[in-house]
């Protein structure tokens, strides 16, 4: 007991110091276990968040190359959801051009079902669910398993006949020209500066009491009309095949919309003076109209090769694109000679370069599924063309129209020429096409190449419409077929797909033959577009040369393949024709 009082004394006395030493102590224990935990926890952290780092950096190198789970399934989302809307609007303009693209009514019904429906193979009976578009998928070139019966196609081209009166009347325009006859029959001479001649076209007009001549609101000379039935119907005195009588149909569809265009334009003039476009100077579809290059600006001179004037006499304006056998008075089939008939569909319809293809190329688009035959399988293009005479105040308005219409015309390029200029460009001003059998004649002389032996003439009376000029559109028109998910080829795009640029198929075995030189043929500018002068994207124009804008003159600008300026004539004075192209 006492060694433990002595013990107890001695802690008593140094007990202060031996607690500070257990303070101390079990700090630094407590330091140490503390310390050591968040060393544990930091190091883990640091190596999570490094680690972390690492797997952004290496899918951030991937992700061009690599897709995640993720981003396919967003991007997925995305292409379906755009399909969708791409179907939806696909799907309302095809229901809205059936409304548009009917068949006749003049025809028996059960005539006009033949071309409409499918006839079910098994049945042999027409299965009016299902029509018949687009109809190169059901009817095959030069099969006559295809060929509606010919009685049904004798009856189509006698409809065609009747009707052409009635289509001229839209633009209130009187149709002089003869379906059956496959050479124009008189003679149409404007010889400009207000002095007409007309020859085989029957009697002057009919004045009445009050001096008003009775005359139609639109003149459109026989010798257009000869060469739209020349381009639009080219069989005219056979029987045309079913694939023709197909064409055929779809060109009355775009010839009621040319002339509706014209016919909203002029609105509710009822005499001549106060129509804004005056003349139908010409009307092309299909192959006759060439869209290739549109837009490109040419040198001066370069339409004049071919025949030193402005190569106005091509072998088109000799009616040479529309010849055939039957033109010439001869008869194969009397020779014992069997002639292939060419394909109806070739170089009818061109691709998004605007270049035509051939009929089994388009054939091959239309049932093919992949995603570099979409833009054919969606919708045929079809280039049309119309010169009309106008108040250059009311040009604006034209291409409106055109745009607005109920089967749109895509514009691609406004070519605006001094009135009474040809589209072939002739150096003296002169404009003049034949066909083969120089029944039909049509020339119109510009005063001012004719020289001096004309001098007398040049003092005529001044233009009865001095701000008229001559416009000439070229466009396309989008005929779609029925809407069909396949047919945009989306499920077939993978990674081997090559990228296809917008505006542009690759195709070129489908296009048409390649155009022969022009510095070795005679070039054809009324089949053929002419150059635009201000094209986005080309060479300037060049220096000094001002082109000229509707409601403006530019009298120092020659034509489009005239070197030199047309001579003063008229007492207004004219302005050079010029190009505008449109961009797509």
């Amino acid at each position: 007991m006492d060694k433990v009082k002595q013990q107890l004394a001695i802690a008593m006395k140094y007990g202060f110091w031996i607690g500070c030493v257990c303070v101390f102590i079990g700090s630094l224990a407590v330091w140490w276990m503390s310390t050591s935990r968040l060393e544990q926890e930091n190091s883990s952290q640091v190596s999570t968040i490094t680690n972390d780092i690492q797997k952004v950096t290496n899918l951030r190198g991937e992700l061009d190359t690599q897709p995640n789970e993720t981003s396919h399934k967003e991007m997925n989302g995305l292409i379906a959801e755009r399909t969708d809307e791409v179907l939806d609007a696909w799907k309302k303009i095809y229901e809205d051009q059936l409304d548009i693209l009917t068949w006749p009514k003049e025809l028996k019904e059960s005539y006009i079902d033949e071309f409409r429906y499918v006839r079910d193979e098994e049945t042999g009976q027409l299965d009016k669910t299902r029509r018949k578009l687009p109809f190169e998928v059901y009817v095959e070139y030069d099969n006559e398993l295809h060929e509606v019966a010919p009685t049904i196609r004798v009856s189509y081209s006698r409809y065609i006949k009747n009707v052409l009166a009635d289509i001229a009347a839209i633009a209130k325009a009187e149709w002089t020209a003869e379906f059956d006859s496959r050479a124009g029959g008189g003679m149409d001479m404007d010889m400009g500066m207000g002095m007409e001649m007309d020859m085989g076209m029957g009697a002057r007009a009919a004045v009445d009491i009050t001096g008003v001549v009775d005359e139609p609101l639109m003149k459109w000379s026989t010798a257009s009309q000869d060469a739209v039935l020349s381009d639009l119907f080219p069989w005219r005195g056979d029987r045309p095949t079913t694939l023709q009588v197909y064409y055929s149909q779809e060109n009355l569809w775009i010839l009621k919309q040319l002339l509706q265009i014209i016919a909203t334009v002029n609105g509710n003039a009822q005499m001549p003076f106060e129509a804004k476009i005056r003349e139908i100077q010409q009307l092309r579809i299909g192959e006759s109209v060439k869209l290739e290059g549109i837009g490109a600006i040419a040198k001066p001179g370069d339409g004049m090769r071919g025949m030193g004037m402005g190569g106005g006499m091509g072998m088109d304006d000799m009616g040479m694109d529309d010849m055939d056998m039957g033109d010439m008075g001869m008869d194969m089939g009397g020779m014992g000679v069997e002639v292939e008939l060419p394909d109806p569909g070739d170089n009818r319809y061109v691709d998004t370069e605007n270049k035509p293809i051939l009929g089994a190329a388009l054939r091959s688009a239309l049932t093919s599924k992949q995603p570099a035959d979409a833009p054919l399988a969606v919708a045929k293009r079809i280039p049309v063309m119309m010169s009309v005479q106008i108040d250059q105040r009311y040009v604006p308005e034209l291409i409106a129209a055109c745009g607005s219409a109920p089967l749109m015309v895509e514009v691609k390029q406004t070519r605006i020429l001094p009135k009474g200029t040809g589209a072939s460009g002739m150096g003296g001003g002169m404009d003049m096409g034949m066909d083969m059998g120089m029944d039909d004649m049509d020339m119109g002389m510009g005063m001012g190449g004719m020289g001096g032996g004309m001098g007398a003439m040049q003092q005529g009376p001044a233009d009865e419409f001095p701000l008229d000029m001559q416009v000439e559109i070229y466009g396309l028109i989008h005929l779609y077929n029925p809407p069909d998910e396949d047919a945009l080829g989306v499920k077939q795009v993978n990674q081997d797909t090559p990228v296809v640029e917008a505006g542009s198929l690759p195709a070129p075995s489908a296009t048409a033959p390649a155009a022969v030189d022009p510095d070795t043929t005679p070039a054809n500018p009324a089949t053929q577009p002419p150059a635009a002068t201000d094209a986005p994207g080309a060479s300037p124009l060049p220096a000094g040369t001002v082109p000229a804008t509707p409601g403006s003159a530019a009298p120092g600008n020659p034509a489009p393949g005239n070197e030199t300026p047309p001579a003063a004539g008229p007492a207004v004075p004219e302005p050079a024709p010029t190009a505008m192209a449109i961009p797509n």
